[in-house]
C-alpha cells in the first residue's frame, strides 16, 4: 500500500484558517474535518485565498517555473545549475527536483481549490458571492491544470478533494480530458465571476474569457479564440499602457505597477510577501536592483537578440550590456561571460533576494491583441485587415508611438501569405512576451521550437525535451501509477 505522507501538505491551510468568531467554540480535535470548519463567509474567503499560496511560493511561480521555461527558449541561455537545462542536456538531479516541487505546489493549490469548491455551497452566505467565490476556485484549478497539462501532458486529473487513498488513486488523464476540465472551469468564471475583481489579483469575468482563448489558441481551435478574445477586445475595458520612452515599461513591470490598465490577472506580490523571479535575471551592480543571481543570459550573436531592432523600447527596456554601477555611479560594461543580462522586472527598494514586489504578469491586453491577430487569420485562412491591425498596435507602442494610429512602422496591409503572418505575430509575441515565461510554451505549440533551438544554439533536441518528468514521488505513493507512466526519457 503506498503512503499518504506525500499529500499532507495539502492538508495544513485546514488547521490554521479558522475565523476568530470560532475561537471559543470547542471542537473535537479528533473531529476537526473541513466539514466542521467551514461555516461563515470568512471561512469561505480563507478557503480561496489559501489557493494562490503555493503557487506563489519561490518554489512554484516565484522563481522556478519561469526560469525552467525561459531558460529553454531560442533566447536564453543558463548559468550554474541551469546550464544542463539551457543546453538541452536532460534534467539533472537539481532540476529534476525543480520540477518535482513545481508539480507539488500546483497539485495542493488544486486541492485548497478542490476543497473550496466541495465546501463553499454548504455554507449560508449570499448566493452571488457564494457563486462567485466558487466559480474563482475553478478558475485558479484551471490556470494550475493549464500548466501542468502543457509542461507534464497527461497527468493525474482530481476533481474532488484528496482525503484517502481512493482518491489520491488517479491514472494519467489524457491530455484531452484535462483541456474539457480546464474549459468547464473557465466557463464557469465567465458565468460566476464578478464583473470587477473585488480585489488585485483575484479574476473577474473577462480574466475567465481572456484564459479560454489563450486555452483555445494552443488547442488550434482558431474561430473560439478569435471570438474570446474579440469579446475582451470590445469589452472596452482593457487598454495598452502608452509609452514614450524605454523607461515608461516600468509602468507595466515595476515593481508600483500594480493595477495598471493592460493587467486582466497577474499574481501579486509586495516587499513583504515577495517573488524571486527578478533575482534570477538581475546583475546585482545596478541601479535594478540590489541583489542578483543572472541565472539565465544571452549573447549578441542569438538571432533572436540580432535581429530585434535596437529601436524597439522593449529591447531597451529588457535588456543591457552596460549598466550603471549602483555603487560608484560609473558606467560599466557586463563581462564576457555574460554579454547580455535582462532588466524587465526592477525593484531597486527590495529588501532581501526573495522579496521583489514586481507582479508576474500572467494575462495582459497585449496578449489578447496577439491572440486575436493569430487566431483571427488562422479562422479566415488568410490575415484579416482587423488582424493586421490589432498586431500592429503591439508594434507601435513598442516605439513609442499611439497604439490606434497608423503610422510608417505599420507592418504592410498586403503581401502576406498565411504562414509569413502567423511568424509575425509569433516573433512580436517573443519580443512582447520577453521572459514572461510563455516563449518555449509557443515554439511548442507552433511546432518550431526544433528549428528555433537549432537556429540559436546549434542545438538537435530530442523528443524528450518537451514534457517534464512526472515526479518520483508521485509514482510511488499514488496506487495509479508506475514506472511505465513515466514521460519518456526518465
Amino acid at each position: 500500500m503506498k503512503s499518504l505522507k506525500y499529500y499532507s501538505l495539502f492538508f495544513t491551510a485546514i488547521f490554521f484558517l479558522s475565523s476568530c468568531n470560532d475561537v471559543l467554540e470547542e471542537i473535537p480535535r479528533d473531529r476537526l474535518t473541513s466539514e466542521l470548519f467551514y461555516k461563515t463567509k470568512s471561512d469561505a474567503l480563507a478557503a480561496v485565498n489559501a489557493i494562490y499560496q503555493p503557487i506563489r511560493t519561490t518554489a512554484c511561480m516565484g522563481q522556478f517555473y519561469n526560469a525552467q521555461q525561459d531558460v529553454m527558449s531560442d533566447y536564453s541561455t543558463g548559468r550554474g545549475s541551469y546550464i544542463p537545462v539551457g543546453n538541452y542536456q536532460g534534467l539533472d538531479a537539481t532540476n529534476i527536483g525543480r520540477t518535482s516541487g513545481i508539480w507539488i505546489q500546483f497539485y495542493a493549490s488544486i486541492n485548497y481549490a478542490n476543497i473550496a469548491i466541495q465546501q463553499i455551497p454548504n455554507i449560508q452566505m449570499n448566493t452571488t458571492e457564494q457563486n462567485a467565490l466558487v466559480a474563482e476556485a475553478r478558475f485558479m484549478r484551471a490556470f494550475c491544470y493549464y500548466q501542468l497539462v502543457r509542461n507534464w501532458g497527461a497527468v493525474p486529473l482530481r476533481l474532488e478533494p484528496t482525503t484517502s487513498e481512493k482518491q489520491i488513486a488517479a491514472p494519467r488523464a489524457s491530455v484531452a480530458s484535462v483541456y474539457n476540465a480546464i474549459i468547464e472551469d473557465l466557463k464557469a468564471g465567465e458565468t460566476a465571476l464578478p464583473d470587477a475583481a473585488p480585489q488585485a489579483g483575484r479574476p473577474n469575468k473577462l480574466a475567465a474569457t481572456a484564459m479560454l482563448a489563450d486555452v483555445y489558441l494552443t488547442q488550434e481551435k482558431w474561430e473560439l479564440a478569435r471570438d474570446k478574445s474579440e469579446q475582451v477586445i470590445s469589452s472596452g475595458k482593457y487598454a495598452l499602457v502608452e509609452v514614450s520612452k524605454a523607461d515608461d515599461f516600468d509602468k507595466i513591470f515595476g515593481a508600483g505597477a500594480s493595477n495598471n490598465t493592460e493587467e486582466i490577472f497577474h499574481l501579486k506580490y509586495n516587499n513583504q510577501n515577495g517573488n524571486g523571479w527578478p533575482f534570477f535575471l538581475l546583475w546585482d551592480r545596478t541601479v535594478y536592483a540590489p541583489y542578483g543571481a543572472f541565472v539565465l543570459y544571452s549573447i549578441p550573436t542569438n538571432p533572436f537578440i540580432r535581429n530585434w531592432d535596437n529601436k524597439d523600447f522593449r529591447k531597451q527596456f529588457d535588456i543591457f550590456s552596460t549598466y550603471v554601477d549602483r555603487v560608484t555611479g560609473k558606467l560599466e560594461t557586463l563581462p564576457a561571460s555574460t554579454p547580455i543580462l535582462y532588466s524587465k522586472y526592477r525593484d531597486p527598494g527590495a529588501p532581501t533576494n526573495a522579496n521583489f514586489a514586481n507582479d508576474y504578469p500572467y494575462l495582459r491586453y497585449s496578449e489578447v491583441l496577439l491572440i486575436y491577430a493569430e487566431a483571427a487569420a488562422m479562422a479566415n485562412k488568410t490575415p484579416t485587415a482587423l488582424a493586421i491591425e490589432r498586431l500592429n498596435m503591439i508594434k507601435r507602442r513598442a516605439y513609442g508611438l499611439p497604439s490606434k494610429v497608423q503610422s510608417s512602422l505599420d507592418y504592410p496591409s498586403t503581401g502576406w501569405d498565411l504562414d509569413s503572418f502567423r511568424d509575425a505575430v509569433i516573433q512580436e509575441r517573443g519580443y512582447e512576451q520577453f521572459m514572461e515565461g510563455k516563449r518555449w510554451l509557443d515554439l511548442k505549440r507552433t511546432k518550431k521550437a526544433a528549428s528555433a533551438i537549432l537556429a540559436s544554439k546549434n542545438i538537435v533536441i530530442k523528443e524528450s525535451h518537451y514534457l517534464w518528468p512526472i515526479p518520483q514521488q508521485e509514482i510511488d505513493t499514488n496506487p495509479s501509477l508506475s514506472q511505465k507512466d513515466q514521460n519518456p526519457g526518465y
